[in-house]
């Protein structure tokens, strides 16, 4: 295989090492957290916990004493086949 190719395929690997283990003792993550963990961008995780529960494209969420969402790590975990 290509150096230049194992270098990179490396390199993403230590980024995503980091991603996941900065923030593993966190039970809830905000929008931003989650598209880091997902790809998707915070806006549509947003966006998707705000449609109706009977939609297929919602994401569980829960406001923690301000109008902040914030989504649970097993979930989000669950839903997108990370774990």
């Amino acid at each position: 295989m290509d150096p230049q190719l194992l270098r990179i395929e490396s390199k993403l690997d230590q980024l995503l090492s980091a991603v996941r283990g900065r923030d593993v003792s966190k039970r809830h993550l905000n929008a931003r957290d989650v598209e880091l963990l997902t790809g998707l961008d915070h806006r549509t995780v947003l966006n998707r916990a705000k449609l109706p529960v009977s939609d297929r494209r919602h994401i569980p969420s829960l406001t923690l004493g301000s109008s902040r969402r914030y989504f649970e790590r097993s979930v989000i975990l669950r839903l997108f086949h990370l774990d």
